[in-house]
């Protein structure tokens, strides 16, 4: 009885000393050959080069024209006036990879919001507002500053854009602007953006920006 009792405690004792023996590696014996270490596997990083997004924002503009009146025997165009425009702003947008840090972007954003400006009505002035939609597609130059399996990563984009808006209004602008992709190296994130506006509407010069928070989804 107590041999098998010593026996039941020498196993014990060996089942628990086996884990912590197992860690350790003898040196190999002189002559003995060394032995191969198996490489570790390298976890590996997924980029997503295109985006897709659904721009959500404001856009908010100004338009200076000059108010032309005749006086017999004169023809004068000295008074000035200015509108602005304020709206909200939605539409899908599509950056394309070219490669390496080359991209084309193409969107296409509806603005609805209210213009305000001066009218003139013989000798008297007054502020008049009224609801308006523009569409506005875009096409856009777009570097990106980082690599796809960079969580954050920036952009700058240059292009040009066409408005179209009630009675037949056409217009187009030149685009410049900025911004930043967070979450970039997962499958959905989210994009900042300012772009800056120049051109013309209906023969009238126009300029102003655009503010958008968009969600992103990478592919």
């Amino acid at each position: 009885m107590r041999n098998l009792f010593k026996t039941v405690v020498a196993a014990g004792v060996l089942a628990v000393a086996a884990p912590a023996t197992a860690q350790y590696v003898f040196p190999p014996r002189e002559g003995e050959p060394q032995p191969v270490q198996r490489p570790q596997p390298v976890q590996q990083l997924q980029g997503w080069n295109n985006v897709v997004r659904v721009n959500l924002g404001g856009g908010f503009y100004n338009s200076g024209y000059y108010n032309c009146a005749y006086y017999y025997p004169y023809y004068s165009c000295g008074s000035g006036s200015t509108a602005w425009y304020s709206s909200f702003l939605v539409g899908p947008q599509l950056d394309f990879n070219l490669g390496g840090v080359n991209n084309i972007s193409v969107g296409f954003d509806v603005m609805m919001g209210t213009v305000t400006g001066t009218v003139y009505s013989g000798y008297q002035a007054y502020s008049k507002s009224t609801n308006a939609t523009l569409w506005e597609p875009t096409l856009d130059y777009v570097a990106k500053f980082g690599p796809a399996t960079q969580d954050t990563v920036g952009r700058f984009r240059i292009g040009g854009s066409m408005l179209f808006g009630p009675n037949s209004g056409v217009g187009g602008t030149f685009r410049l602007g900025g911004g930043v992709s967070f979450l970039n190296s997962k499958r959905l994130g989210v994009g900042l953006d300012l772009v800056l506006e120049g051109g013309g509407y209906r023969g009238y010069w126009i300029g102003g920006l655009q503010l958008m928070a968009s969600p992103e989804f990478h592919f």
